[in-house]
């Protein structure tokens, strides 16, 4: 009895484990450059709920006018309808900030639960 309460944990932790997948993001924004331009890049940070609070993740270095920025770090997005949120703020080289973007929440789903077992076969052999 003892080892199959064992194997029983086991199971349900890695059911528990495999609840989640992961997702790349792409964040897409305009950005007028000052003059002179100093801008040294840009934070993106995210929430779990609309107005946050954030939580940094992602740093974006300037290395050229981009509005573009595909995150090399995956968003781990648990089993069932989850909602990220997420603000983008810019920085010089002096360490000043601007002031967050607008906000753009995503709510993403993700389904890992198997259908039904399909029951009552039959098999006619002739």
């Amino acid at each position: 009895m003892k080892k199959f309460m064992i194997v029983l944990a086991i199971v349900l932790i890695a059911g528990v484990a495999q609840a989640q997948t992961t997702k790349q993001v792409t964040f897409s924004w305009s950005q007028v450059l000052p003059s002179p331009n100093d801008l040294a890049g840009w934070h993106i940070s995210k929430a779990s709920v609309a107005g946050g609070p954030y939580t940094l993740f992602a740093t974006v270095p300037f290395t050229s006018a981009q509005t573009t920025y595909t995150s090399t770090q995956s968003l781990s997005v648990p089993q069932g309808t989850s909602t990220h949120c997420f603000v983008l703020d810019a920085y010089d080289a002096a360490g000043n900030k601007s002031g967050y973007s607008n906000e753009v929440c995503k709510t993403i789903t993700v389904d890992t639960i198997a259908p039904n077992i399909p029951a009552i076969l039959t098999i006619t052999v002739q």
